[in-house]
């Protein structure tokens, strides 16, 4: 009976240790309930793979102007970056000072970065195609659906040429061409929508989540 009670108590020790570090109630539970003498914990499989899903599309990195980098799959910070470079889901570009460029990701959206701009390829799919713009101001010229978060703001371009300029805590959307949408959750945790039309400007206060319709010059 003791060794019986050894026993178990270890096992729920181990099980304890997986979930501490991070493995999970799931993996835990089937570490518990192996039929080995010698169980091994298995940690579950990464959402992040060095490799992206088959499905999904890539960009190039077409002109660079100055200094720019790119943050990989696989690197822990940003590197400084060449013309020609592929843009894989989940990477992103950033420029520095008096620094541009362009990316392109064939048949979707061409992205004409300004200086201190930062641009994450977060979701590179052809039918749910994501951006986050972080900083800096960014023109796009969208050929397919595209969504874009900025701040608080998702952004959502059919085609059309768009401009998203981000400044600390304030941001503006301005429409040359195409239709535009965007929500915006409010400070009372209502979600509200907009449209813009060619010509047409939303400044965005994201702190206050206050929203004005202006004419674009």
């Amino acid at each position: 009976m003791g060794a019986i009670i050894a026993s178990l108590m270890k096992n729920i020790f181990l099980v304890l240790l997986a979930f501490v570090l991070g493995f999970g109630s799931a993996v835990g539970y089937q570490y518990f309930h192996s039929k080995q003498q010698k169980p091994t914990v298995t940690p579950e499989e990464p959402a992040f793979s060095l490799v992206p899903p088959s499905q999904a599309v890539s960009g190039i990195l077409t002109i660079i102007n100055g200094r720019v980098e790119k943050f990989s799959r696989g690197d822990t910070e940003f590197k400084e970056a060449s013309t020609g470079a592929k843009i894989l889901l989940g990477e992103s570009l950033t420029t520095k000072a008096q620094s541009s460029a362009t990316a392109a990701v064939s048949d979707i959206v061409t992205i004409n970065m300004g200086p201190m701009a930062e641009l994450v390829f977060a979701n590179l799919f052809s039918n749910n195609f994501v951006l986050q713009q972080k900083s800096g101001k960014l023109m796009y010229q969208v050929d397919k659906p595209i969504s874009i978060r900025v701040l608080h703001t998702l952004v959502s371009i059919n085609s059309g040429d768009v401009t998203i300029n981000i400044m600390g805590t304030d941001a503006s959307i301005t429409v040359k061409t195409g239709i535009v949408k965007f929500a915006l959750v409010d400070t009372d945790n209502n979600t509200k929508v907009w449209n813009l039309k060619p010509n047409e400007r939303a400044n965005i206060d994201d702190k206050t989540r206050m929203v004005r319709l202006i004419q674009a010059r």
